[in-house]
């Protein structure tokens, strides 16, 4: 999959990115070319995270039939909750961190 660095604009394969900054629930990369950390939009990650809950917790109430006659509605929550991280994960803008 390439990846575009937000502030000089080339694309890379994720496999040449060497530096990766793990300390927070944001991720950092560092662009090969330009040397520029660079992460997804903080909003974006945030939604992305509340989705991947959502199919979390709607498939575990699922699993343990906790109101049952609810779930088709948790599936239904959980199946849109998963769309907006796989979108979020594909599609979602990268920016540049000024430090």
């Amino acid at each position: 999959m390439k990846e575009t660095c937000p502030n000089c604009r080339s694309n890379f394969a994720a496999k040449d990115i060497k530096n990766i900054n793990k300390n927070s629930i944001f991720i950092e990369k560092q662009c090969p070319s330009c040397q520029t950390w660079f992460c997804l939009n903080k909003t974006l990650m945030i939604i992305k995270i509340i989705g991947i809950f959502l199919l979390l917790i709607t498939s575990l109430l699922n699993i343990f039939n906790i109101k049952s006659e609810y779930s088709l509605v948790f599936s239904s929550i959980g199946l849109v909750g998963i769309l907006v991280a796989i979108i979020i994960t594909f599609f979602g803008q990268n920016e540049a961190i000024k430090k």
